[in-house]
């Protein structure tokens, strides 16, 4: 029995393992966050849906996706995949419920996107879970997502009905911070991760703006 239970655990952890139970995984995932964040921007109050609908809870999502892979290259492809799949079921959840029929550009756009940072999340999501020397920084940069989103809802983007929402990201990016900086001997590498994710997630809110007012 012992001598099974190894045998998974070394399947699970084999670098060039690429169970059909992963790739399933990702599609599920995909499918489930496009249609679910166009569920739950309709069902929360309009100061709200804003959370269902950001960029960092699909950066979660890839997180999340890659902890539970079988490897970190799989992790990082599957990242990339989800978010993919993640932006055109959203699109054609709008088409179903909604009655409307989108074009192509926002599905591309965020694809684009999800290439971009999908293997990023993801493979942060594998080491978070895998490696104990990794998991502060890779929270860390989720961290510094939510706090640079929350910084762009409160402060930016011109509404004061979002800033409710807003600032219920920041108290969470806060704490997640908050125990990233535990650790002595990693805050100033969690400091800057912090600073630098969140630099980078507002850069990327303007460039993805661009993107759509072109």
């Amino acid at each position: 029995m012992r001598a099974g239970w190894a045998m998974i655990a070394a399947h699970r952890t084999n670098p060039h393992a690429r169970p059909v139970v992963d790739w399933i995984a990702v599609v599920a995932a995909g499918m489930a966050l496009g249609i679910g964040t166009q569920i739950l921007q309709g069902l929360l109050p309009d100061s709200w849906g804003v959370l269902a609908n950001s960029t960092a809870a699909w950066a979660v999502a890839a997180f999340a996706l890659g902890a539970h892979m079988s490897n970190v290259r799989a992790a990082a492809i599957g990242g990339a995949m989800q978010l993919v799949i993640a932006s055109c079921a959203f699109y054609m959840a709008v088409d179903w419920f909604e009655g409307s029929s989108s074009g192509p550009k926002g599905a591309i756009v965020w694809s684009c996107a999800g290439i971009i940072a999908g293997p990023i999340f993801g493979a942060a999501g594998f080491r978070a879970r895998h490696s104990l020397a990794w998991r502060r920084p890779a929270f860390a940069l989720v961290a510094g997502t939510i706090a640079g989103e929350a910084v762009h809802v409160t402060w930016f983007t011109g509404n004061a009905a979002l800033r409710p929402a807003g600032a219920a990201e920041l108290v969470i990016a806060t704490m997640i911070a908050g125990w990233c900086l535990i650790a002595p001997n990693r805050r100033t590498i969690v400091t800057g991760i912090v600073l630098s994710a969140g630099a980078a997630t507002l850069l990327a809110g303007n460039i993805i703006g661009l993107a759509f007012g072109a």
